[in-house]
């Protein structure tokens, strides 16, 4: 019993010293801290944009109409909804759900993680305008201390009113005014319960909850907090059942600026997760990639031949960053058309090794199980090479490769580059830019920007960093690249991506005094076109071009046309002073020198034996783990010999490779019958009658000294010429 007692004592001495020890660091770690009671009231908070020299370019308010809206003037079921979604005894605690804490805590120790929050209304409205965001524990003893002090001193309603005027709900909207106007275009009084239930369900996570970023996560979200409200007593089924059949705000979003460039930062600004919003509230520099000359270049860049509205980007391929912007139409999602060619066909067949650019291809009417797509004004070329196809944008080689390749192969290509196919879409007409919805022009040019960068993808921005007044870092920019192609696909698809500015398609930009890499796209129907693109881009810079009207009314604009004018009209005003390097190979490609014969008349890729003619050899250029592995003989075949009244007639083969020196053999003599470019058909009428002749053909090409390279000697069978017979007469049978 003494040993027990012994044992109680100590344990109590060392919780009694533990709490000894908490108190005293409680007092010493909160002791200068008090409440601050102006911090309730949020300033006007004003953002100054600055370019990529970090001289302003503009200053904006991002609450210009912030107001107090009073606790009285909110309907109850909007107040019922908060309550229930965040702090269901905000009415009977004091500031601090003990319970609640504990459940959270043993919640999160047996998940390892921070899995559950337990913070009441009341911590939350001192978290957000009393301290900083970081998570220590001596900030979270100063939230407790600071939120028992604003218990003492302000009624519930009073604390609930400074919450729903200061609480952050997306799209730079802070406060329950901001937010009833932006999201509803109505006064707080007005909303109702389903409007309520949704904006308490955004401020859990403004970002992901926003009916404008993600409308599936924002109606599960809002309806969790409908049924909440129902467990809870704060309304009925009925009522619960009707709001979750209401429909979410449709996007009432404004542009704040007329500057297209400073609409894409606001917009981006709001998508941003990595800081909080409460350290925004007193002003803030918002850095840019901006280059201003180029921008002023952009903004004020027009044609006497724009008949529909563009859109202009240009990103710097070092950092990934929008040095210029302009839009007449808006950030809008638009089916890619053929310029999705290289980035979901032709260079990831060529990762897959299932092409090299020149692979032939035959270009003619196909039938895909019931897909029929056709060629511009259904015209066909036979057979191609795989990089003809593509700088002449031809369809049917596109699809006939995506067939090869595999739909889910291609999609898993697109996702690498963040452009991801929704299911719908996962069919052949991918080949050819067929989509529900397509890409912006940031993400199209983002994912060309990568071809530039050797493979390496990573998305376009406009903002570089965000930092307080003082200097405070709240966001920097890292631009992390992942893997799409490897660099030995990314030069090769480049090398063909160039021969669409030397001769294809994008082919207006070929006066440009610089090595450039384009590709052109047109999607429209047989009444007219509705999207042209143009993406462009030399080793320095991705420019994106894409013309059109927001309504899908039709245009006659083809992206070989003004979307490649402007283009070039860009990409010469970015290096007026300078001129960007070429593109450089990259040393692992293996050149091969292929049998140009087998080429042009099977249509195979075969290597060229030792000694062929350099005029019936092509060199191409191969990734080393897709070289050809056969060999040509060395040998020409097809050759042959017959005779036709006493006349010795000889079909050579390849005269269009080669000249022939021919060469009879008789009666042990060799003479030279021939000697020159030959047609197909040779004709030898001065043999005599029985007598036998061999015919020795020598086929051989010049070389660029004019001299002549043999290629193997093509020894004929020998020919016997019957003797001609004798005249028999009428009456033969008398002798």
């Amino acid at each position: 019993m003494k040993i027990f007692t012994k044992i109680t004592t100590v344990f109590l001495s060392v919780l009694l010293a533990a709490a000894a020890a908490a108190a005293a660091y409680y007092f010493i770690a909160t002791r200068s801290t008090n409440l601050e009671a102006d911090k309730f009231n949020l300033a006007q908070n004003c953002a100054v944009i600055l370019d990529n020299n970090g001289n302003k370019v503009s200053e904006i308010s991002f609450s210009q109409k912030r107001k107090t809206v009073s606790v009285s003037k909110i309907p109850a079921c909007v107040k019922n909804a908060f309550i229930s979604a965040e702090d269901k005894n905000f009415y009977s605690h004091h500031g601090l759900d003990y319970k609640r804490m504990l459940r959270a805590a043993f919640t999160n120790l047996r998940a390892g993680s921070f899995k559950q929050g337990a913070s009441t209304i009341s911590q939350q409205l001192v978290k957000n305008t009393q301290l900083s965001n970081e998570k220590t524990l001596t900030r979270k003893l100063k939230e407790i201390k600071l939120t028992r002090q604003l218990e003492k001193k302000y009624s519930k309603d009073e604390i609930l009113e400074m919450y729903l005027n200061t609480i952050y709900f997306g799209h730079t909207c802070y406060g329950i005014s901001d937010a009833a106007e932006f999201y509803f275009g109505k006064e707080p009084s007005s909303l109702t319960l389903p409007e309520g239930a949704m904006l308490a369900a955004v401020i859990r996570s403004p970002n992901n909850y926003s009916p404008f970023t993600d409308k599936e996560k924002c109606l599960a979200a809002r309806n969790g907090v409908l049924r909440r409200m129902f467990a809870l007593g704060k309304i009925s089924e009925d009522e619960c059942e009707k709001a979750e059949r209401q429909p979410l705000p449709a996007n009432r979003e404004k542009s704040f600026s007329a500057d297209s460039y400073l609409e894409a930062v606001y917009e981006e600004f709001q998508s941003l997760p990595l800081f909080s919003p409460y350290a925004l509230r007193n002003g803030f520099r918002i850095y840019t990639y901006m280059d201003k000359a180029m921008q002023d270049y952009v903004s004020n860049l027009s044609t006497d031949a724009d008949r529909s509205g563009k859109s202009l980007l240009v990103c710097d391929n070092k950092t990934r960053g929008v040095t210029a912007f302009f839009t007449s139409e808006g950030n809008l999602r638009r089916q890619p058309g053929s310029a999705i060619k290289p980035l979901a066909v032709y260079a990831p067949a060529i990762e897959e090794n299932l092409v090299s650019p020149c692979t032939p291809i035959c270009d003619e009417p196909a039938d895909f199980g019931g897909y029929a797509p056709s060629n511009y004004r259904d015209q066909y070329s036979g057979w191609v090479s795989v990089q003809d196809a593509l700088a002449q944008s031809l369809n049917i080689p596109a699809v006939k490769i995506l067939n090869e390749l595999g739909i889910d192969k291609s999609c898993a290509y697109l996702k690498r580059l963040n452009l991801p196919v929704q299911k719908e879409d996962e069919n052949l007409s991918l080949a050819l830019g067929g989509m529900t919805n397509g890409f912006t022009l940031p993400e199209l040019t983002a994912a060309y920007a990568a071809l530039a960068n050797g493979g390496e993808f990573a998305p376009v921005a406009f903002i570089r960093k965000i930092e307080t007044e003082t200097g405070e870092i709240l966001y920097e920019r890292t631009a992390a690249p992942v893997r799409a192609f490897s660099a030995d696909t990314a030069c090769l698809t480049n090398r063909m991506l160039r021969e669409c500015v030397l001769g294809g398609t994008a082919k207006k930009l070929n006066v440009l005094p610089f090595e450039a890499c384009a590709k052109t796209g047109t999607c429209g129907t047989e009444k007219g076109n509705t999207d042209a693109w143009s993406i462009s881009y030399t080793t320095r810079h991705t420019v994106g071009i894409w013309m059109g009207n927001a309504d899908n009314s039709l245009t006659d604009i083809t992206g070989g046309g003004l979307p490649c004018h402007y283009a070039m009209l860009l990409l010469k005003k970015q290096y007026e002073n300078s001129a960007p390097q070429n593109f450089a190979q990259d040393p692992t490609l293996v050149t091969c020198v292929l049998d140009k014969i087998a080429y042009d008349k099977d249509h195979v890729l075969r290597l060229a034996s030792e000694n062929q003619p350099a005029a019936t050899t092509l060199r191409e250029v191969f990734r080393k783990g897709n070289c050809p592995q056969e060999k040509t003989t060395g040998t020409l075949t097809g050759s042959r010999l017959h005779l036709e009244n006493n006349t010795v007639i000889i079909d050579l083969c390849q005269t269009e490779y080669y000249n022939y020196l021919i060469k009879r053999e008789n009666k042990s003599k060799v003479k030279t019958i021939f000697d020159g470019k030959a047609e197909s058909v040779f004709k030898d009428a001065s043999v005599k009658a029985g007598e036998k002749y061999v015919y020795v053909l020598c086929p051989y090409t010049l070389n660029d000294k004019g001299e002549r390279v043999y290629a193997k000697k093509i020894r004929l069978p020998a020919v016997l010429i019957p003797k001609k017979p004798k005249d028999i007469p009428d009456n033969w049978w008398d002798h």
